[in-house]
């Protein structure tokens, strides 16, 4: 009797091992396939998402590339407005004093930069004309250059400024005040074609690789493609958005938003000795004002300012009403191809994007511009 009920009760041991196995091997072989399923899914997810933001990262950087060609154009346009002839004429012409015939209110020599500065030959720093101010800006924020003098004041202002036909640089009144002998007359007139000539030459320069770049918007396709590896005209619908985001105000190329401002001509006055004990000095002129030789593509004169639409300006970096970051600029958006998957389904018909918003902006909170108060504060920003 012992003996059976310890082989019944090894019996019923064994019966009930193999029972609680198949209580977690039954079980298991139902769910281990669910939870390699689960395995998948992540996995697909992971790859999925990493596609995603390598597709991100890659327009991102493209569009920021190709924003930049705009920022140094304008950066460089407002240099070349404001800074460079302001620095040039007071390093080559404030030294140099013109003795007064001390009449008409003239009291003692001046410098022919002041005689000039009035005549609003050249912009200045504070747009005052006084040689003993200091030639620094009321902020660093706005750089406060500007033309002087009754005949430059009104280049201050309007889109376009008003600038063309001809300008003098030497006035019959400065020949009659100051003593200004016509070959020294002629050397400020030749010297002044030559400043503003090349100033013409580096801008013109400047336009025509921005026209060149921007034309495919190639720097914004090569971008894309050397991050994310796909073919290099894929970025095509970025290309074409931002093209059209830019170009709203208008074209970009054209001199609806970015023209150069030129004189035809220059006149200048200068005296000449008439040997006569009378009348020793006759103020001269040449007969007729001298035409200008086309210095910048776009217009016919002597370059002497790059105007740059206002509207153009400001819309890189207009609010976006319908964004929930308080994005600025212009909109992006890039259809990219989501990779194969392990479920078979195509993400693919639902075009699948990424998408930033891009800007220009004054750095810092400078209020950069490029005419009037040209300040070369430009900063590319980008906006989720």
């Amino acid at each position: 009797m012992i003996f059976f009920r310890l082989g019944d009760n090894l019996i019923r041991m064994k019966s009930f091992r193999r029972s609680r196995v198949g209580q977690v091997v039954i079980p298991a072989m139902i769910l281990f396939p669910t939870f390699m399923l689960f395995v998948y899914l992540i996995y697909e997810t992971a790859k999925l998402s990493r596609e995603k933001i390598r597709h991100q990262f890659a327009i991102d950087a493209a569009v920021f590339v190709e924003m930049t060609n705009y920022s140094d154009f304008l950066n460089r346009t407002a240099y070349v407005n404001g800074a460079f002839p302001m620095r040039i004429f007071d390093e080559g012409f404030k030294t140099t004093m013109i003795d007064c015939d001390q009449l008409d209110g003239c009291s003692g020599p001046k410098s022919l930069w002041e005689i000039m500065c009035k005549n609003g030959d050249f912009p200045m720093a504070g747009g005052t004309c006084d040689p003993g101010a200091k030639n620094e800006y009321k902020s660093e924020k706005s750089w406060d250059i500007a033309f002087g003098g009754l005949t430059g004041m009104g280049k201050n202002f309007g889109d376009p400024p008003d600038v063309g036909g001809t300008l003098e640089i030497l006035t019959m009144n400065d020949a009659k005040h100051f003593w200004i002998n016509w070959d020294d007359a002629n050397q400020v007139y030749k010297l002044y074609v030559q400043i503003y000539q090349l100033l013409g030459s580096v801008e013109d320069a400047q336009y025509s690789v921005l026209k060149r770049l921007s034309a495919q918007h190639n720097f914004l396709k090569k971008s894309y493609w050397l991050n994310t590896g796909d073919d290099v005209n894929d970025a095509v619908t970025a290309a074409n958005t931002f093209d059209s985001g830019i170009n709203s105000a208008g074209d970009w190329r054209s001199s609806t938003v970015v023209r150069p401002l030129c004189y035809d001509r220059l006149n200048f006055y200068g005296n000449k000795p008439t040997g006569s004990a009378f009348q020793p000095w006759q103020v001269y002129a040449p007969d007729t004002p001298p035409v200008m030789p086309q210095t910048i593509d776009g217009c016919s004169g002597l370059f002497h300012l790059m105007w740059v639409k206002g509207g153009a300006v400001s819309k890189l970096r207009e609010p976006l009403t319908s964004s929930m970051y308080l994005s600025r600029g212009i909109p992006v958006t890039q259809i990219w191809q989501a990779p194969h998957n392990y479920f078979n389904h195509d993400f693919n018909q639902g075009k699948p994007a990424v998408h930033v918003t891009i800007a220009i902006d004054g750095f810092a909170g400078a209020k950069a511009a490029v005419w009037p108060y040209p300040t070369p504060k430009f900063q590319v920003r980008s906006y989720p």
